[in-house]
């Protein structure tokens, strides 16, 4: 079980690791492109291998820094929202009857969703949506990051963290009452 578990946990991580880093990336093209930042590109200068971004003042790069960290925290969240809504409405273990119904007649009962399943997908959005809030906490420590979007990320991950909490303790409940 432990190895199936970590089998799909990897298999879960694949893509929001991927829409992660796009956000990122693209948010910075976008603020170089909306603000018409110049900036220049140096070839293998990070690690001998990927390449760097420099900008002409510490204010171009705190601006770029903001507004991509922003977008990258806010695919995290809607990724963790996405599998929150789903927990909440589609969870297998605590949907209604008449809901599951109304699903099967729109043929849209593959929205419904398996305990197992569910949870990996949770566990997951919710590692990367903290790993990007402490990225933000760092970041405003050392004062990169305007500090009214880190305590706008750490009230959302607390929120979600509770929230994910409280479908866990309802399906826990759940087991105990069918044993």
């Amino acid at each position: 079980m432990v190895a199936k578990s970590t089998v799909k946990l990897i298999d879960e991580a694949i893509i929001p690791a991927l829409i992660l880093m796009m956000s990122k990336i693209v948010g910075i093209l976008l603020v170089n492109y909306f603000f018409k930042i110049n900036f220049n590109v140096h070839s293998r200068d990070f690690l001998n291998l990927l390449p760097s971004i420099t900008y002409p003042s510490a204010y171009d790069y705190i601006r770029v820094e903001n507004y991509s960290n922003l977008l990258m925290f806010i695919a995290a969240a809607m990724g963790t929202l996405m599998v929150l809504t789903k927990a909440h409405f589609f969870h297998e273990s605590h949907i209604s009857p008449k809901f599951h119904q109304k699903l099967v007649n729109l043929n849209l009962e593959k929205l419904i969703s398996s305990s197992f399943h569910l949870y990996h997908q949770a566990l997951i959005w919710m590692i990367f949506l903290w790993l990007v809030t402490i990225f933000l906490i760092l970041s405003s420590i050392s004062k990169v990051m305007y500090p009214q979007i880190t305590v706008l990320a750490i009230i959302i991950a607390i929120n979600f963290s509770w929230i994910l909490a409280l479908d866990i303790q309802k399906e826990i409940e759940i087991e105990r009452d069918h044993d």
